[in-house]
């Protein structure tokens, strides 16, 4: 039976009884933190995959230099594409899409650096990606399809060398740190009646929005939901007008993940006009990756990550299979031994820098232990040279194109 973050912390007041529960549980935290960072343990060890979506390109799109909207014509465009790449040609940039309004109209990251054009070619497909929450580094990602592992050392200014315009697309051989997503987790509030008498929409969603703003919703055309036509802005921006209200009263997406709904089966009353303040509250980002050359067809690439320790206070939170509690009671008493007490007056009965080193003394080699037992299941400490560089040709294929393109 697997020892419990309580059964660790209540055995660690079973020896200094005045210690507070608080505390004691403070102490096996950290404990656990020391020990899950002290080595790649294989528990750490997870799975993921990247999937690149085939390239959007049906329609043209209106683009102004300085603007992070873009219009489209004939394009249909959904809510799948926010976090896709938008580009127009190989002279400006590579955006990320950070909210599709309607299906001719989105929201790009940053604004359009290029030239102002009414109508243009573009394409929406992936070549950054987001990793998960609890990644801390990649072990190996690899190409299934064509049998290889792809490099992990290429930084982005090395790739700014060979490729700036980034017009090299295909099969990826490349991973390479680009960033830190910025995510936003900002409320959205109720509807506020600045016009009228009528019945209120409602506002809903999460603002994904970089500051505060306003959304303001004006009624066009009164009557029930899929009869009512309304018109809409954020901030002081032009209004996105005759947009039919959902016959079935569901949420309507309008911009920075804010949504609007008109309840069935109440009727609404034209040039009413409400407006809802939104709220900016950022997120703790995520490293986001570069796959290049840049895939622009449906293909999964596979990997494995080295995940970040969960807190071990976290609800649900569980100890690892091969942690003993023992090990972290020892580290959590060497801690308590060194702390001297909340005040002279209140001096800590356990402190003892001789029970300190005991523990830790103990802890270590107790630590010692587990990490021998955990390269029993997965050997790390030994390493061996690739057969690949062994051959009689220097590579599979006698080419040095090979090499480059595999990370052995």
């Amino acid at each position: 039976m697997l020892d419990t973050y309580q059964e660790c912390w209540n055995r660690v007041i079973l020896r200094c009884p005045t210690l507070s529960p608080k505390l004691a549980q403070d102490f096996i935290v950290n404990a656990f933190r020391r020990l899950a960072e002290r080595k790649r343990w294989s528990w750490l060890v997870k799975q993921g995959q990247f999937i690149t979506p085939d390239v959007y390109i049906t329609g043209t799109v209106a683009v102004t230099n300085g603007s992070n909207l873009v219009t489209g014509t004939s394009t249909v465009w959904t809510a799948a594409m926010v976090g896709r790449q938008f580009r127009v040609g190989l002279a400006a940039p590579i955006y990320t899409i950070q909210s599709v309004i309607s299906t001719t109209s989105l929201e790009l990251d940053q604004a359009f650096g290029g030239p102002t054009s009414a109508s243009t070619t573009y394409n929406i497909y992936q070549c950054f990606f987001t990793v998960p929450t609890d990644f801390h580094q990649f072990i190996t990602i690899y190409d299934v399809a064509f049998n290889w592992r792809l490099l992990l050392d290429i930084n982005q200014d090395e790739l700014n060398i060979v490729d700036a315009q980034r017009a090299n697309v295909g099969n990826p051989y490349v991973v390479s740190f680009r960033d830190y997503t910025i995510s936003q987790v900002g409320l959205v509030s109720a509807a506020l009646q600045i016009v009228g008498t009528g019945n209120d929409p409602v506002f809903g969603g999460t603002f994904t929005g970089p500051s505060d703003a306003v959304f303001t919703v004006e009624i066009t055309t009164g009557g029930i939901s899929g009869t009512a036509i309304y018109k809409w802005k954020k901030n002081d921006g032009t209004y996105t007008t005759l947009v039919t209200t959902d016959a079935t009263g569901a949420a309507e997406s309008l911009m920075d993940g804010v949504t609007v709904a008109f309840p069935t089966p109440v009727s609404y009353t034209a040039g009413d006009v409400f407006i809802s303040n939104v709220y900016a509250i950022p997120n703790s980002g995520l490293p986001r990756y570069e796959l290049w050359p840049h895939q622009q067809s449906q293909k999964v690439y596979p990997f494995l990550y080295e995940s970040r320790p969960v807190d071990i206070d976290d609800p649900g939170a569980t100890l690892p299979r091969y942690i003993r509690g023992d090990v972290l009671v020892s580290m959590a008493l060497e801690d308590l031994a060194l702390w001297p007490g909340p005040s002279k007056d209140k001096p800590n009965p356990y402190f003892s820098e001789r029970s300190a080193a005991y523990h830790g003394s103990k802890a270590e080699a107790m630590i010692n232990v587990l990490e021998r037992q955990d390269e029993e299941v997965w050997v790390q400490l030994i390493t061996y040279q690739y057969a690949a560089l062994s051959w009689a040709l220097a590579t599979p294929l006698a080419d040095s194109a090979w090499l480059q393109r595999h990370a052995i």
